[in-house]
């Protein structure tokens, strides 16, 4: 049974990318320091995509805790390189991540308080996803959108085409809260937010 207040319950830690704990249960992205998850006891992390901010805590974290790491098999394949994770950006060599759980895009992850929802949503990376809760009306948007029209970036093997076709489909869904993988939490019109960055992103391909 869903809880009565429509909210979820999300804890965000937000060094150099957004790390989202809901329930106390599933860590959706890692971020970059492994500190910043002590004393939380995640079973699950769930990676929206495989680049250096949001991975790079992910074997210490799994390791302090037991929680399994999932994400989607065309990032997956990406792991182990230095340039398709960002990882030559700062410095340093891509984490060595083995994942318990490869995803395709339409798992349900669930328990008493949520439903979660993968949904795949390559052009930022081949493998990107975005995770959306639809009691609460929650999309958790990787780096596919972010707040006030924002897009992720497609340099680092991504695909514009891909990106836009992503973004159309998050214009069907009716999110009232965006959770990005950067920036702040928004409930401010999310949908016409998610129709700025589909115009953003259909104009870069002008």
């Amino acid at each position: 049974m869903k809880p009565d207040n429509n909210k979820l319950d999300v804890q965000r830690f937000s060094r150099y990318s957004n790390a989202y704990l809901i329930d106390g249960t599933v860590l959706i992205d890692a971020g970059i320091d492994p500190r910043e998850i002590a004393g939380y006891d995640p079973q699950l992390i769930i990676l929206t995509h495989c680049h250096f901010d949001h991975t790079c805590a992910a074997p210490e974290i799994a390791r302090m805790t037991g929680a399994r790491v999932a994400i989607h098999e065309e990032d997956a394949k990406l792991l182990d390189d230095d340039y398709a994770t960002g990882s030559v950006l700062f410095g340093k060599r891509a984490p060595e991540i083995n994942p318990d759980m490869l995803l395709y895009g339409g798992e349900i992850f669930e328990s008493d308080n949520f439903m979660l929802e993968v949904i795949h949503t390559p052009g930022h990376t081949p493998g990107g996803i975005c995770l959306y809760e639809s009691e609460t009306r929650s999309l958790f948007s990787g780096d596919t959108v972010f707040p006030d029209g924002g897009i992720g970036r497609c340099d680092l093997g991504g695909d514009l085409s891909d990106l836009i076709r992503s973004i159309e489909l998050l214009t069907t869904l009716n999110p009232e809260v965006l959770y990005p993988g950067h920036l702040d939490v928004t409930d401010a019109d999310v949908p016409s937010q998610i129709g700025l960055s589909l115009a953003n992103a259909r104009g870069l391909a002008v």
